[in-house]
């Protein structure tokens, strides 16, 4: 069955994390959002539709019509009850989630008519449950379940590799490890949730890591890491200190001591030494977040918030951000007191002098950083961030 993700409305209200990427290319549980609906479905996505200046990187082919596609919503998520729904469709049938269309299948439909999917319906299905992500938060306060879905789907009839070293384990019918990984004098603990470690991973002596938690291959947890659980660490990550119920994209670093908790860091962040979090206020309301399409707070129901930093932005080092802030991409955080609650893409300095930042030093420092992983700072990355640039307070 070929299948198509598509970016809904929920692209706009997922920013910072969606300015640079494809709602199906957020990160959550064990995989993208991509990389779960092709396990799911077993079959690679035919193509993703988002937005034009995203399309170029994200979106591979060329064609003007689309034969027999079953197209699907990238802000949900896949479950064993709803594929077996999308394998019944027919045509111009549809799934819906209230008053949401989840996926659609059609046999014929011509690429300028993309956006009108709902047109000559014949029947349509609904889902009473469905993990749906239309706010950023929603990737951490999704993310627990979210693990320990993905551990009893995908590691089903898998034999997890052994352990090598002096290393205490708690429930280790819980914990699945992949090949090559170096540890010695460790703490894995799935009593309270499973435990996902990929290929490659380094775990220094001293730490602990408390489930349900994920670590993406090649990753390195430094000496005394505190993992607690509900967190996700992208593959080819560096981190430190304490760590709890956060989502860390690929390539990103918090190497050192400080408090990462209820946060998404975006790919290729960068936390200095000392950085601290706040996820509670402290009188313990209920939080206000920042609106990119109202430009202004608004109230939400959580109370436990850190901070969505957006690709490419790094704090230095001793950074204290306040509880629920919103950081926009290619930032640069620095200076005494609380940075502000949301901070714009593109800006340097702290409360007491913000400026932006240039567009060849947002470039130069982008360039530096990915080649010290051997990733080449592309055109298209370049043109992602031109268009960005361009915006105001975005």
């Amino acid at each position: 069955m070929n299948f198509i993700l598509y970016d809904g409305i929920e692209w706009k209200t997922l920013f910072p994390i969606t300015l640079t990427r494809p709602v199906s290319e957020i990160r959550l549980g064990f995989f993208t959002i991509k990389e779960r609906w092709e396990k799911y479905i077993g079959k690679t996505a035919y193509d993703i539709i988002t937005q034009p200046f995203l399309s170029k990187k994200y979106s591979k082919k060329e064609y003007s019509y689309f034969e027999n596609m079953l197209f699907i919503n990238s802000s949900f998520l896949p479950s064993e009850e709803l594929i077996q729904t999308l394998f019944s469709l027919k045509e111009n049938e549809t799934i819906f989630f209230k008053e949401k269309m989840i996926a659609i299948k059609k046999k014929f439909l011509v690429k300028k008519d993309i956006f009108s999917l709902y047109k000559k319906c014949t029947k349509t299905y609904y889902v009473k449950q469905v993990i749906h992500i239309q706010y950023p938060w929603e990737i951490f306060t999704n993310n627990e379940t979210i693990l320990k879905e993905d551990f009893i789907f995908f590691t089903k009839g898998k034999k997890s590799y052994s352990l090598l070293g002096n290393n205490h384990v708690l429930c280790k019918n819980k914990i699945f490890l992949e090949e090559d990984i170096k540890a010695n004098n460790i703490v894995l603990n799935a009593q309270f949730g499973p435990i996902y470690i990929e290929k490659g991973v380094e775990i220094m002596e001293g730490s602990v890591i408390r489930g349900p938690v994920s670590i993406g291959k090649n990753t390195i947890l430094n000496i005394g890491s505190k993992i607690y659980g509900g967190t996700t660490i992208g593959p080819f990550c560096k981190v430190g200190g304490e760590i709890f119920n956060s989502v860390i994209f690929s390539y990103s670093n918090k190497v050192h001591d400080g408090f990462l908790g209820n946060s998404i860091l975006g790919e290729w962040c960068n936390l200095g030494a000392g950085t601290n979090i706040s996820n509670l206020r402290n009188d313990y309301k209920k939080v206000t977040v920042w609106n990119y399409e109202k430009k202004d707070f608004f109230p939400t129901n959580l109370q436990f918030f850190g901070v969505i930093m957006g690709d490419h932005s790094k704090s230095a080092i001793n950074t204290q951000f306040n509880t629920a802030t919103i950081v926009g991409v290619s930032d640069s955080i620095f200076g005494y007191g609380f940075p502000p609650r949301y901070i714009p893409s593109f800006y340097l300095g702290g409360i007491q002098s913000k400026k932006r930042i240039s567009f060849h030093q947002v470039c130069e420092t982008s360039e530096i950083m990915m080649n010290r992983r051997n990733i080449n700072f592309s055109v298209l990355d370049k043109k992602i961030l031109k268009y960005l640039y361009q915006l105001l307070d975005i």
